[in-house]
């Protein structure tokens, strides 16, 4: 584990999400957890080693299929926004999982078959705070990359957690998004009121914030292919020439193009799909 601020702690080693945890008077706030279950009770038990029987708590930063997945032995409860009820209530018991290499670039849908959903034990509509310490960790809804995504605030050590409102590196995550709104608040993090806080991205750990003016580029860029999917007649013909030219704006791994072209392809389509119901509303 890497402490990046006093009592505040993260750890890359594990295969895609990034997991942190704050050390308060009075307990545990955890961020997400491993994707892996041999990971996740590793991380557990380093989490257990700085303060034994203490309270203990976890936010979800969105419910992506791995952020879903966690092992039956959990017994502390689990906070998500309201709306990831709705998503999960949708979603199937077990879920399809292809047969993709795991590494710590995997699909959120990469994962073994043997776990179950986490159901949220907690939820709130529009922000909570968690007041186990002087001040309080703020959890905020924040829509924009998922409608059911959160981001955690600890202002005393200048911390926001962003989840994958900010990914780098790879293409981002369009199921659930709201783009417009998705770089509505990236402008907002980007502003003078989170000058001087480190922030926290769910797949890769510290971003600076030319990071985030570069992720609101894309983002615009993405719009405007949305914008022109939308609007064609030959829809997929020009979504095989527009999804090589977005990957192409990314510095990746080459072996994982074509994950990632499907990655981009099915969220594409999903923007889409919401975008002529919301027009058919």
């Amino acid at each position: 584990m890497e402490e990046i601020a006093k009592n505040v702690f993260i750890d890359t080693q594990y295969t895609g999400i990034i997991p942190a945890v704050l050390r308060l008077r009075d307990g545990l706030v955890m961020v997400d957890s491993p994707l892996r279950s041999d990971d996740q009770q590793d991380w557990w038990r380093r989490v257990s080693h700085l303060s034994e029987d203490a309270k203990q708590i976890m936010v979800m930063l969105d419910v992506h299929s791995d952020r879903l997945l966690s092992n039956p032995s959990v017994k502390f409860p689990i906070v998500a926004h309201e709306n990831a009820l709705e998503i999960i209530h949708n979603l199937p018991s077990v879920p399809r999982i292809p047969e993709v290499k795991t590494s710590a670039d995997s699909e959120p849908y990469d994962v073994a078959q043997n776990l179950r959903w986490a159901v949220p034990d907690m939820t709130y509509s529009h922000d909570m705070a968690i007041v186990w310490d002087d001040e309080p960790v703020i959890v905020t809804h924040q829509p924009g990359g998922h409608y059911a995504g959160s981001w955690v605030r600890y202002d005393p050590a200048k911390l926001i957690f962003v989840g994958d409102s900010v990914v780098l590196n790879q293409p981002p995550f369009l199921d659930w998004c709201d783009l417009e709104r998705w770089i509505d608040e990236l402008n907002w993090l980007s502003s003078e009121s989170f000058k001087g806080y480190k922030i926290i991205s769910g797949r890769n750990g510290l971003v600076r914030q030319k990071s985030i003016l570069k992720m609101i580029d894309y983002l615009t860029i993405l719009k405007e292919a949305v914008d022109e999917l939308f609007a064609s007649q030959e829809r997929e013909a020009v979504m095989t020439e527009v999804v090589p030219n977005l990957l192409k704006r990314l510095n990746f791994d080459r072996e994982m193009t074509e994950a990632y072209k499907i990655r981009l392809t099915r969220g594409l389509k999903h923007v889409i799909a919401q975008r002529e119901a919301d027009v058919s509303a």
